[in-house]
């Protein structure tokens, strides 16, 4: 029986197939065959189109082929995963968990262009509004908000993000670059929010214990 994260209850469960499979028009072979066929959600009870494309020659139906490659089906709606960010604000937020959501679903240009536009409203929120964004980074770290490390990985994603807003779409982008991207863009948002905001809230609860005479 096929299994998968849900697309529309983001669950994992098992999937029922509901009708028989069919080929896309244009297929012209068994060696080289796309076909979809419908699913229903045991949980959410949501149908879900799985998609199989490849050399179907050794299967002696469609239903067999997908019954014997469950784990290589492709599912229609997909898993679209978002972040979330406390301590950052709404609008940087925001924006950091549709890079994530965009990456969940390939549009892995979409997610580094959103990466750098982080990286930007971020210079912005804290009021740094001069320069190319490479000056906006360096003054970030000037003004001690970013370490080293941190300036470091901001600059990474201004690289391959200018190519992307440039319009520069010769070389592709690979899923682990887009990933590695978003993940340093989390370095920058814990370095300039989340971390600050951890140490303020034990700051304030050590001063409220020792108000109330425990210290």
């Amino acid at each position: 029986m096929a299994s998968t994260t849900c697309g529309w209850c983001d669950r994992l469960a098992n999937m029922t197939a509901v009708a028989d499979a069919s080929e896309l028009r244009g297929t012209t072979s068994m060696y080289q065959v796309t076909a979809m066929r419908p699913y229903r959600c045991d949980y959410c009870r949501g149908i879900s189109v799985a998609v199989m494309a490849g050399d179907a020659s050794g299967a002696s139906s469609l239903e067999a082929w997908f019954e014997e490659n469950d784990r290589a089906l492709t599912w229609r709606p997909r898993k679209v995963a978002g972040k979330n960010y406390p301590d950052v604000p709404e609008h940087i937020g925001h924006t950091a968990s549709e890079a994530h959501e965009v990456a969940s679903i390939d549009a892995l240009r979409a997610a580094v262009v959103l990466a750098r536009a982080v990286i930007e409203a971020t210079a912005k929120e804290r009021e740094v509004f001069d320069g190319r964004l490479y000056d906006k980074i360096e003054t970030l770290f000037k003004q001690g908000l970013i370490r080293e490390h941190v300036r470091d990985a901001a600059h990474e994603i201004r690289h391959l993000g200018n190519d992307m807003a440039h319009g520069d779409f010769v070389a592709d982008v690979h899923a682990e670059e887009a990933e590695e991207l978003l993940v340093l863009m989390d370095e920058v948002l814990h370095e300039v929010y989340r971390s600050p905001a951890r140490v303020r809230r034990r700051r304030e609860a050590r001063l409220a214990r020792n108000e109330g005479g425990d210290g």
